[in-house]
């Protein structure tokens, strides 16, 4: 009686999982397919029901999440490169290897070409320290397919463009969102790992509040403003909940790129006075001094022309 019970098992589960790899289910006019439900979930946990069947999809965060959410609750620096000058593929390369070193959480362009090196040359850093960094196009939508074959580790969306979704391959999708009622809507179809907000400040409290909380929740903020002021606005910006910034144009080609996504990411990251900045760059053409240059005031070149 016990090898035919056992025997009925071995059927049933068999049955099953044929079950589960053929079949469909339609919510709401939704394809929620075994690899649809996959690909929307794979950064928590989620249950569905199909033909009956509950069944669970459980995964651990992914790379943008990690990146962007640190355990330690510090704010996680990312960096957008945009070049205003043509460079070299030596060039893009050197940039993205001393970003690295920098301890910058993510890459950000909207540059196909400049992407595509940025990727590879974070890609051979795996299994060393520090490791890649993620590589994220915020460019045009119409990019979207060539951002995720030349590389990108993740791309923004907004709630207008979640049919693009499927168009992602293995690129994690970071969502921009301007209101509450945006997030409710990319939530509902099951996206909730990150999340760009382009709010404005009367409603960034209500758009944060409306992120789950296991989200990695970036801020943009403006690259070399007066009187350092985006290193006092991270601050803010952590309290408020974001987990993440991204700092515009932090990068663009010159000879200033390097010194200021040390002293930013320092800066938004360390524990320090807010009247000193400590750094390993020194000499006084670059304002540093025995290691210590003023977070107080600094100008910088770019600024100027």
């Amino acid at each position: 009686m016990m090898n035919h019970q056992k025997k009925f098992v071995l059927i049933l589960n068999v049955a099953l999982l044929c079950q589960l790899s053929s079949s469909f289910m339609v919510n709401n006019g939704q394809d929620v397919s075994p690899s649809f439900v996959l690909r929307q979930n794979q950064n928590h946990d989620r249950s569905y029901r199909m033909d009956g069947l509950k069944m669970s999809v459980a995964s651990s965060p992914g790379q943008i999440q990690t990146a962007l959410k640190k355990p330690s609750k510090t704010v996680a620096v990312g960096l957008e490169y945009v070049p205003k000058t043509s460079q070299t593929k030596g060039d893009i390369e050197t940039l993205s290897m001393q970003l690295r070193k920098a301890k910058a959480s993510a890459l950000w362009t909207s540059d196909l070409g400049a992407l595509a090196l940025l990727a590879d040359e974070q890609q051979s850093a795996a299994g060393n320290f520090p490791g890649p960094c993620p590589v994220i196009f915020n460019g045009a939508k119409e990019d979207l397919e060539q951002a995720v074959t030349a590389g990108a580790s993740a791309v923004v969306l907004d709630a207008d463009s979640m049919e693009k979704a499927a168009n992602t391959g293995s690129a994690e999708i970071i969502w921009e969102v301007a209101t509450k009622e945006e997030v409710s809507a990319i939530v509902e179809a099951g996206y909730e790992s990150a999340f760009l907000v382009a709010a404005t400040d009367e409603k960034m409290n209500s758009v944060i509040e409306a992120i789950p909380e296991s989200a990695a929740i970036i801020a943009v903020l403006d690259a070399m403003q007066d009187e350092n002021e985006e290193l006092e606005q991270a601050k803010e910006l952590k309290a408020l909940g974001c987990t993440s910034v991204l700092v515009k144009k932090a990068c663009v080609g010159d000879g200033e790129d390097i010194e200021y996504a040390v002293f930013v990411v320092d800066g938004m990251t360390k524990k320090k006075s807010s009247q000193f900045n400590m750094t390993g760059l020194t000499g006084s053409t670059n304002g540093h001094f025995g290691g210590v240059a003023s977070s107080v005031g600094r100008t910088w070149l770019r600024m100027k022309r």
